[in-house]
């Protein structure tokens, strides 16, 4: 049977079309790429514009226009429900798969006889899993290739309460959403900023290695290069936190903590 194949991220959309050709099936893959563990949700199921907003903060000097990526991710949407193909939903133990996994069910409710998963285990990891969380892009082609034949149907009382989830979750509207024991919680960006500040050096350090130190470190969440440098500069702007160089670039500036006395 063929499936629309459902991922998070770029790099779960190349290893799962790499897993596809080495099994000669020609299914279609899906990527949707907002990583959708961070930042606010209210409207981005909507206009998407308060999403798009902080998304540009977080990446002021990209070149991606974040609004047509939120109009994107709603017309990949829209395209799913309109399809008869049986879709299958790939996701691993992280909270932005976790998330895309309750939006695309959220999205299907009136065909769920259609929805089908893919859900990987730690142990399928070729490398070791970062504190207890593995996404579908951390896995081999090869994995992945296996699981073809574990494709399943979704109950409908486990799709009734995915969709809950989302919608519960786009409710709550909160900074930042961990997944921790099976279960996404809540959290504000607080919780991201004192882990930095825990790792932040007092000498000057290159930003690419403090920003490495703590995307590790945060229990619960995948964190993105791009996510915990906007916080560090957040950081910067209320005092805690100075910076040297160009601020444009992770690689082309250090940080440090604030010796207190004036900014550098």
């Amino acid at each position: 049977m063929q499936y629309i194949h459902v991922v998070n991220g770029d790099v779960a959309g190349t290893t799962l079309r790499q897993a596809l050709a080495q099994a000669a099936r020609p299914d279609p893959v899906v990527v949707l790429r907002d990583d959708l563990a961070v930042g606010p949700l209210a409207d981005i199921d909507s206009t998407g514009m308060i999403r798009s907003g902080f998304w540009q903060r977080v990446a002021p000097h990209t070149d991606i226009d974040f609004a047509a990526e939120m109009r994107q991710a709603l017309d990949q949407l829209l395209a799913l429900r309109q399809d008869d193909m049986e879709v299958a939903i790939w996701h691993g133990q992280s909270a932005a798969d976790q998330l895309m996994l309750r939006r695309v069910v959220f999205h299907l409710y009136q065909a769920p006889q259609r929805i089908n998963e893919v859900a990987m285990d730690l142990r399928e990891l070729e490398m070791p899993a970062q504190g207890n969380l593995a996404a579908i892009g951390m896995y081999s082609p090869a994995r992945l290739a296996r699981r073809f034949s574990t494709i399943a149907p979704v109950s409908v009382l486990r799709l009734g309460r995915l969709g809950y989830e989302w919608q519960q979750n786009v409710k709550e509207n909160a900074d930042v959403r961990l997944w921790k024991g099976n279960t996404l919680v809540p959290a504000a960006y607080r919780t991201i900023d004192d882990i930095i500040m825990e790792r932040a050096p007092a000498d000057w350090t290159p930003a690419a290695q403090v920003v490495g130190s703590v995307m590790g470190a945060i229990e619960g969440l995948l964190a993105s290069d791009w996510f915990v440098f906007w916080r560090c500069r957040e950081l910067i702007a209320m005092g805690q936190l100075v910076l040297r160089g160009n601020a444009d670039s992770l690689d082309t500036c250090e940080l440090r903590r604030h010796a207190g006395g004036g900014g550098e």
